[in-house]
């Protein structure tokens, strides 16, 4: 009979097949199913699930609900191959995150992070390896996991043009400006990502080993790098690197009202380049800065032209 921990490496590899990104449920049923063995379980039911997923006994209770959800998933696939587990039922516990207030970056505050790189990372390659992640997700606006999917054969050098791989959706091009461009191919060039040997199908942004990243050591040393520019929060917003998403989509918002072009226009082009299905998920990352708020407010106040 196949253990717990058998049947979770079936359905990541099950799931991954068809091209999910799953490492943080692979993370928190993994360390359920560290705490079941600690118990000396080899099953579990609902009120093991409710056990564990209220530890911290002091932490939020929605962060109980996240953890109580990873093990959900995984209950509901065991019973559909029919192990002898309980599913635990929805609304036990909060579910679904607060929306963390973003932290809209300045061009002061990213080139602070791009300066404090190579005082962090002594190491050219992981020096490198941020200033790159960094700058990409500022002028693209790209999702951490689809930069660390990003291989050389993604860059098409001639037309300026990115292959997103998507984890979910569909794969998408994104032009990028030439110097965006031109750091690319500089990073790819380095003596010190070549020896590390990446094979040839490996990411563009390697390790030492010559393999790719996990985003939980980009995000560990993204923390590092914030703390030593003596970036501090704003009100509730922390500074987070998903937060250089939010700052590109608010930045292009705002050019667009500045610059007297199509707001609605620039949506519908930040939805496709986002990668999302609607721009109702594009709202989700305009933040009402002091700045949009009044660039938006003086378009609306301006006398319309007769008809």
């Amino acid at each position: 009979m196949s253990t717990l921990q058998e049947h979770l490496t079936e359905y990541l590899a099950m799931r991954r097949a068809l091209g999910y990104d799953l490492s943080v449920l692979e993370h928190r049923v993994g360390q359920f199913l560290s705490w079941l063995t600690a118990q000396g379980k080899e099953t579990f039911t609902t009120a093991d699930a409710v056990t564990w997923a209220r530890l911290p006994a002091d932490a939020d209770p929605r962060w109980w609900g996240m953890r109580l959800g990873a093990v959900r998933t995984f209950a509901k696939y065991l019973d559909a191959i029919g192990v002898d587990v309980q599913v635990p039922p929805r609304g036990v516990l909060p579910a679904g995150p607060r929306r963390a207030a973003p932290f809209i970056y300045t061009q002061a505050d990213l080139d602070a992070l791009l300066d404090t790189c190579p005082q962090v990372f002594t190491r050219q390659l992981q020096a490198a390896t941020m200033r790159t992640v960094i700058a990409l997700l500022a002028a693209t606006g790209m999702r951490i996991g689809e930069a660390l999917r990003l291989t050389p054969a993604d860059i098409d050098t001639a037309t300026g043009v990115l292959t997103i791989r998507a984890s979910k959706r569909k794969d998408r091009l994104v032009p990028v400006h030439p110097t965006t461009l031109e750091a690319l191919k500089t990073y790819g060039r380095l003596p010190a990502r070549s020896a590390t040997r990446p094979a040839t199908d490996a990411p563009l942004l390697v390790s030492s080993r010559g393999t790719g990243y996990h985003r939980s050591t980009i995000e560990a040393y993204f923390a590092r790098v914030v703390t030593t520019a003596g970036l501090l929060p704003r009100g509730a917003a922390r500074p987070r690197l998903h937060d250089l998403r939010h700052t590109f989509a608010t930045g292009h918002m705002a050019a667009a009202y500045a610059d007297g072009g199509d707001p609605q226009r620039t949506l519908t082009l930040l939805a496709t380049w986002l990668g999302h299905t609607s721009t109702t998920h594009t709202y989700w990352y305009l933040s009402a800065t002091p700045e949009l708020m009044f660039l938006a407010a003086t378009r609306l106040n301006q006398p319309k032209e007769p008809s």
